[in-house]
């Protein structure tokens, strides 16, 4: 392991860039979402509390592989919840450490329990670079 991943923080590199939609969007508006953003993953938000998060791997296996139509199934449906999240004060070896074990892509980064930014596998891989 670098030192890099023991020493950086996730709120080092972490997007500060929060994407959600409500329960009820509909899976094609949230692809469109996405890919007009550039992002791998959304989350989903009612009330004001995030409740779940989509990916990209959400969109392919619940929904393309198994032909539904997109624009008829909501976030709500294929949301992955409960969210996993981390400390931005977190180190980016513990991080890491979480995704694998937890088979995830994606982590909510969090500071005093509130939403601040989200940190993805592909962040952490171009850090070592």
């Amino acid at each position: 392991m670098t030192a890099t991943l023991k020493t950086k923080k996730v709120k080092d590199v972490m997007s500060r860039q929060l994407l959600w939609v409500g329960p009820d969007a509909n899976l094609l508006t949230v692809s469109q979402i996405m890919g007009q953003k550039d992002v791998g993953s959304i989350l989903v938000k009612s009330d004001s509390q995030v409740v779940g998060i989509i990916t990209e791997k959400d969109l392919v296996r619940k929904v393309m592989a198994k032909g539904l139509s997109p624009g008829s199934v909501t976030a709500e449906t294929v949301m992955s919840y409960p969210i996993a999240s981390v400390d931005q004060e977190t180190s980016l070896d513990e991080a890491r450490r979480r995704m694998g074990e937890q088979n995830i892509r994606h982590l909510l980064v969090t500071h005093q329990d509130q939403p601040v930014g989200m940190i993805s596998v592909r962040t952490v891989l171009d850090t070592l670079t």
